[in-house]
């Protein structure tokens, strides 16, 4: 059965194979800013506070939408804490989150996370995930 997901990540590249690996599978992705932010790269430093507040609103509304939770890929050391307060609405939400690496927080160890250290089993798990 396909699934809404969001994936949460620092690495733009990482999160656009992911995405092409779910929609492989018959997933959709919600998270626009894997296909539409093109300064994603560069850093928050050319973002105006405008752009910022836009950005955080489309990326509360995707987690909002996915239906399935969020993906996070977890890099220990990031310096955003973006992915982590994504991983928070969805758990509020009552929504699953698969971690992709390992565990970074107290919330990893929460029933409705599911940790998988490498891309295969969690493409694996998801298509078991119900």
């Amino acid at each position: 059965m396909p699934h809404r997901f969001f994936i949460a990540s620092h690495d733009q590249q990482k999160a656009k194979q992911l995405r092409s690996d779910l929609i492989g599978q018959g997933h959709v992705v919600t998270s626009r800013w894997i296909t539409d932010d093109e300064r994603f790269d560069l850093g928050m430093g050319v973002y105006t506070n405008k752009e910022l507040a836009y950005w955080a609103c489309v990326n509360v509304e995707d987690v909002i939408e996915a239906t399935a939770g969020v993906i996070l890929m977890a890099e220990p050391h990031s310096q955003s804490g973006g992915k982590h307060v994504e991983t928070g609405i969805a758990l509020g939400l009552g929504r699953s989150v698969f971690v992709l690496g390992e565990i970074e927080n107290i919330f990893h160890h929460h029933p409705r996370c599911h940790v998988c250290p490498t891309t295969f089993l969690l493409l694996d798990r998801i298509m078991r995930y119900a």
